[in-house]
């Protein structure tokens, strides 16, 4: 059973691991980070929960999307690439913008190569952790 201090360390720094997730991954075409770092600590995150809840909380709740959602990164990862095609070349940046009123917002193959390597390293590094974790009991019983 999960001692105490490992439960209310998982409310209070899950929701931050994964706020940094989000601001490593937003501000990482630009400057320092981007799709792996944030993909580290959102694992991070679901790695608390595997300390905290136990191994099986978090095969049950993401366990089944963790295969499609590294196939999922490597298609998306790999359409980033392709669009550079578009413009002429393999792993070209190709932008968007979209305004909505006074702001605007812009996208492009950097962030969408970002988001493919972040799903692959969350649905990798998770896997891992979770069959590290992976208990006896949950194995099949002990050998005689």
């Amino acid at each position: 059973m999960p001692e105490l201090y490992l439960r209310l360390l998982d409310r209070i720094l899950t929701p931050i691991l994964l706020i940094l997730a989000v601001f490593l991954f937003l501000r990482g075409h630009n400057e320092p980070g981007g799709g792996f770092i944030a993909g580290l600590a959102a694992a991070a995150a679901f790695q608390l929960q595997i300390l905290s809840r136990g191994d099986e909380y978090v095969r049950r709740l993401i366990g089944p999307y963790l295969h499609p959602m590294a196939g999922i990164g490597l298609l998306v990862a790999g359409a980033a690439a392709l669009i550079g095609f578009r413009q002429g070349g393999f792993f070209k940046g190709v932008w968007a913008s979209i305004h909505l009123g006074q702001l605007e917002l812009d996208f492009g193959t950097p962030q969408l190569f970002d988001l493919g390597v972040f799903l692959v390293v969350v649905a990798v590094v998770t896997s891992f952790l979770l069959g590290l974790s992976k208990s006896e009991a949950s194995e099949g019983g002990e050998e005689a």
